[in-house]
């Protein structure tokens, strides 16, 4: 047997009836080594900026509405000093103008028929 553990790192009884070694491991598993080292980074963090890694959903949330927020005011000032809805404009910085009503091939057919009558 100690020839075998020499030969190939693990003990003949390790083998199952299939063939498969099962190698027995000590120490932490991965997850365990994981949360160590998120603990470590998450003391870190707090020593360099003051504050926990990552806000508390309530915060996240107010956070995230506050900058709602902002955006919906940012867009009304574009609006009233540029005259167009920011989403009006595509990437290659074209202004798009929807227009609502009839077209003017509708409008030049509906006086035709005005004419015609």
């Amino acid at each position: 047997k100690v020839l075998f553990v020499q030969k190939f790192g693990y003990d003949v009884d390790d083998i199952d009836e299939d063939g498969a070694a099962w190698i027995k491991k000590a120490g932490c598993s991965v997850m365990e080594t994981l949360e160590e080292k998120l603990a470590e980074v998450q003391c870190l963090y707090h020593e360099k900026f003051g504050a926990d890694a990552g806000l508390e959903d309530d915060a996240y949330d107010s956070q995230l509405q506050s900058y709602e927020k902002s955006l919906q005011e940012l867009k009304v000032l574009f609006v009233q000093k540029h005259g167009h809805d920011i989403d009006d404009v595509d990437e290659d910085g074209c202004v798009w103008i929807k227009t609502a009503g009839c077209s003017v091939m509708e409008t030049l057919d509906e006086k035709l028929a005005e004419v015609k009558c």
